[in-house]
């Protein structure tokens, strides 16, 4: 068994594939597992459900490769990946793909300024040693991942200026009411809004350009006619993310709606190929969790545990 991706779907994957008693490979592109939910919480654990799920995982006894770009499908059961040490040869009889997704940018006058960051890029930083300590960080975009990174930051001891979001006031409320069904999101947004007590965040609002000659000095706002500059020494853009699919396409699997198409236990278009997380759809780490337990369970052939799932999916899709 392979998994692609150590990130919260591919571990949960991986833990419940090896509960199956298969051998399981899990491996990475980055130097440590985690992604960029869990970044840096393998070897220094600080949240505890990460703590939990990367024990799990060391006691099933899951081969783990870090630091290793999967670029090639030299035949059907064999994925060739990139490391340091040179190309890696990854055989398997089952696949499960949980590459995550990444960030969209959009570029605006200055956007290639040093200290424009992506909003999920700088919060990778910060996590692998950046001080931010007193420095002025203007957060923009639009998505839930703005008020995260902003709280992140505040917590490392950024001054963060405030908060644009793209979406108008009127598409936030429609967004809040969706959240009615889900408690526990309700409960983050509400804790992620006390840490953010005194921060300006302003809706329908949006960063036109960033300002400087060597580096970043400031950025400049529009909200509605209004338009207006802020000194800054980062500025964290984020336009929502997007699924990393580059691998699952090259696999042949079939993709809809910028997402891999999945069945019920998680299975893909090519036999033996299953996907779990944000490359089904952007669900946050609880729906990337169970999506994972699903595909482990399900390519080790324990369909009973699958389903058991299935209603715990759903509610999170919804």
């Amino acid at each position: 068994m392979l998994i692609v991706g150590g990130g919260p779907a591919g571990v949960a994957a991986a833990c419940c594939a090896a509960e199956g008693g298969q051998r399981v490979t899990i491996v990475d592109d980055n130097p440590s597992f985690g992604g960029q939910v869990w970044r840096a919480e393998a070897a220094k654990p600080a949240v505890r459900e990460a703590a939990a799920w990367f024990e799990k995982l060391k006691s099933a006894g899951v081969a783990r490769i870090a630091g290793a770009r999967v670029s090639h499908q030299p035949e059907s059961g064999e994925l060739m990946a990139e490391t340091s040490e040179g190309i890696c040869h990854l055989r398997y009889r089952k696949l499960i793909l949980a590459t995550g997704a990444r960030e969209r940018f959009l570029p605006f006058p200055g956007w290639t300024l040093p200290n424009v960051c992506g909003a999920g890029g700088l919060q990778a930083l910060v996590k692998g040693g950046l001080p931010v300590s007193g420095k002025r960080v203007v957060v923009a975009g639009s998505g839930p991942l703005l008020l995260a990174v902003a709280a992140y930051l505040r917590k490392r001891g950024a001054n963060v200026c405030l908060v644009a979001e793209q979406a108008s006031t009127k598409n936030l409320f429609r967004f809040a009411r969706a959240l009615l069904a889900q408690p526990g999101k309700i409960l983050q947004a509400l804790d992620l809004k006390i840490q953010l007590l005194g921060v300006p965040i302003f809706a329908g609002c949006w960063p036109v350009a960033a300002l400087g000659k060597e580096k970043l000095s400031g950025v400049t706002l529009r909200q509605g006619r209004r338009t207006w500059s802020v000194e800054c020494d980062y500025l964290a853009c984020g336009f929502h993310l997007v699924p990393n699919l580059e691998l699952a396409e090259l696999l042949g699997c079939e993709t809809q709606n910028g997402v891999v198409r999945v069945q019920e236990f998680q299975d893909t278009s090519v036999p033996g190929v299953y996907c779990a997380g944000e490359l089904t759809g952007i669900g946050g780490l609880d729906l990337s969790l169970v999506e994972g337990r699903i595909a482990g369970y399900a390519s080790a052939d324990l369909p009973e545990r699958a389903g058991g799932l299935f209603a715990a999916r759903e509610k999170l899709r919804r």
